[in-house]
């Protein structure tokens, strides 16, 4: 079953998610993945570590990668 949703994301973020080519695939692969690092987490602090071996990390910090998309949309 699906829900049909309505959501505002800032000009960037959604030319991002235009560019993944199936917009609702991509944010729903997406919150699952963060679904499952929560109920992970919830149960087992250590599964995070867990999760970051399955998922990886990730190779710069969400502030680090606003930043940078600043600077993208500043071109």
């Amino acid at each position: 079953m699906t829900v049909n949703m309505t959501m505002s994301l800032p000009d960037d973020v959604a030319e991002f998610v235009r560019q993944q080519g199936n917009a609702s695939a991509y944010t729903a692969r997406i919150l699952r993945r963060e679904m499952l690092r929560q109920a992970l987490a919830e149960r087992d602090p250590r599964a995070i570590e867990v999760t970051k071996a399955l998922v990886g990390e990730p190779d710069e910090s969400e502030e680090e990668a606003l930043a940078r998309w600043v600077e993208v949309g500043r071109r």
